[in-house]
């Protein structure tokens, strides 16, 4: 509306469309964001189609723009060490920074996954937990021994409650919020010297490192919690390398010629 105005939506045109797509590439947008504002209209005018707002089918021909893919940006080893050795292990929140830290590294939670788990959702033992993840869809995440060690942890130094109440929680023991674990993690980018530190990089580091250490993709679709494989693809990029390394274990044809080879 504000580039075009107050328009009737039996005046939208492919034309305007177009237009619209030139002003936001004029206006300096990465690809990706562009992507997003035309992906939204796209949505918008399907409805507007279906519900007979507008009689041409404008998406059918406003195809979406490609977008620039970005290297993802992952955690070294030697930024790991430095992250887990920045916490205070005897106390309350260092334990909970700790573990939330191992979640998100190990499991692969988004940073509101973390702060809405619930206790009942939590199951240490067992080595998994449910998550709400968007669009309120639930999976079962899997838990890592050292994310059971430090969930094991922080859960000897919090009272138990029922089974709806945050597994998280602040020192004065009320429910914590995303604005509280971003504020630990900027003072954390400072205090482990990775001032690239953010919650999501985390997840990023998982993903990447999860394919790398042997595990496939549809099973790291349903861990992420992304409802396609083109999410999912963007983690691919240090795969080539141990593909090549690994193949002859994976070679079909020699794995065949080792089945029927005579004794």
């Amino acid at each position: 509306m504000r580039f075009a105005g107050d328009v009737a939506m039996e005046e939208i045109s492919l034309a305007l469309c177009k237009r619209y797509y030139i002003h936001l590439a004029e206006k300096g947008n990465s690809s990706i964001t562009t992507q997003t504002y035309i992906r939204s209209l796209r949505a918008f005018l399907s409805w507007g189609y279906s519900e007979g707002y507008i009689a041409e089918n404008i998406p059918a021909r406003f195809k979406l723009p490609k977008a620039q893919r970005k290297t993802i940006d992952v955690l070294t080893d030697e930024e790991v060490g430095r992250l887990f050795a920045c916490f205070d292990l005897r106390t309350m929140t260092g334990a909970r920074n700790y573990a939330i830290c191992a979640l998100m590294l190990d499991s692969g939670l988004r940073l509101n996954e973390v702060v809405t788990l619930s206790i009942g959702a939590v199951h240490v033992l067992e080595g998994y937990a449910i998550i709400n993840g968007k669009g309120n869809k639930q999976r079962l995440v899997p838990l890592g021994l050292n994310s059971k060690r430090a969930l094991a942890r922080y859960v000897g130094r919090v009272p138990q409650g029922e089974q709806k109440t945050p597994f998280f929680l602040k020192d004065n023991l009320t429910p914590l919020r995303q604005s509280t674990v971003k504020q630990f993690f900027r003072k954390l980018k400072t205090r482990a010297g990775i001032p690239r530190l953010r919650p999501h990089l985390l997840r990023h580091s998982f993903a990447t490192r999860y394919l790398d250490n042997g595990g496939d993709i549809y099973s790291l679709q349903q861990i992420l919690g992304h409802t396609s494989l083109e999410m999912v693809k963007r983690y691919v990029h240090l795969i080539p390398s141990k593909t090549v390394v690994c193949f002859p274990q994976f070679s079909p044809l020699d794995n065949l010629m080792k089945s029927t080879r005579k004794p």
